[in-house]
């Protein structure tokens, strides 16, 4: 989630009321959406030996007897595209992580009458320099470049490329970013390093983003007023818990707010004192 999808997560150990039903504990990793909600992206169930002996489940040991297995279940499923799309995306449409885009960048030449030529055989060949990239070179002449412009924005794509007669006499192109719209005059000579320099800026720039609304969003709290008070803010509360079910119902009942989870640093802490 956060090396690929730049999507800062809360790793954690759920409570006993919000595991899985059946397993002896469940691990989750959780991620704020813009909408102060929470959204789980991934857990792991340690499964114990309880679902092995209802399904008739077992194995021949070394010593010939039957065992019964220890199990898990784990894994992330489609809800990880809808994150990309919450986490990331702003009124122009998606912005993709360059890690996850099939093409990294888009190339749109600048048509001018008597010019499309020359604009288009150097476009090409920016295409084939940058091929490491999943460069795509929009040449449909049925479309302006105006509404290229939209609809790669609209897509995510990471890096847009634009190049007119005025680019290939200077030598030269412009680099837009998704993210920022920060607009560059590049050499061609520098372009593939820029590329990638800028891909690589672009990935950590929007996990950095997203760290830092995440954080803006948690509140330590230190009794229940200040609970109530982060709840109905939408905000995360960072609470200590004294381990019962019964207050955590309690909590749920008067807020109609959940736990996520225990933070695994917190828990490994505890777990060194004890």
């Amino acid at each position: 989630c956060e090396e690929i999808l730049a999507i800062p997560i809360l790793a954690g150990k759920k409570t006993d009321s919000e595991k899985f039903a059946g397993a002896l504990y469940t691990l989750s990793i959780e991620a704020l959406m813009p909408d102060g909600k929470v959204l789980q992206m991934g857990t792991s169930h340690n499964l114990g030996q309880g679902f092995a002996k209802a399904f008739g489940i077992s194995f021949l040991g070394k010593d010939g007897k039957k065992e019964l297995p220890w199990q898990n279940s784990w894994g992330v499923s489609t809800r990880l595209i809808g994150a990309v799309a919450m986490v990331h995306g702003d009124d122009k449409g998606l912005v993709l992580p360059p890690r996850i885009a099939r093409h990294k960048v888009v190339i749109v030449p600048i048509i001018f009458k008597g010019k499309e030529a020359q604009v288009l055989k150097k476009a090409r060949e920016i295409e084939n320099q940058l091929s490491p990239f999943g460069a795509l070179l929009d040449e449909r002449e049925e479309y302006t470049a105006g509404w290229k412009f939209n609809e790669h924005e609209l897509k995510g794509t990471p890096l847009r490329i634009e190049i007119g007669p005025r680019d290939v006499e200077a030598g030269q192109v412009v680099l837009v970013r998704r993210d920022t719209g920060q607009k560059e005059n590049i050499k061609e000579k520098d372009l593939a390093k820029k590329v990638a320099q800028t891909l690589d800026d672009i990935q950590k720039s929007l996990l950095a983003n997203a760290k830092r609304f995440l954080n803006s969003r948690i509140t330590k709290v230190k009794n229940f007023k200040e609970l109530e008070n982060a709840v109905k803010e939408e905000r995360l509360a960072l609470a200590e818990w004294c381990g019962s079910t019964a207050c955590e119902a309690k909590v749920k009942e008067k807020t109609g707010a959940k736990s996520v989870n225990m933070p695994k640093d917190r828990v490994d802490a505890a777990i060194k004192r004890a």
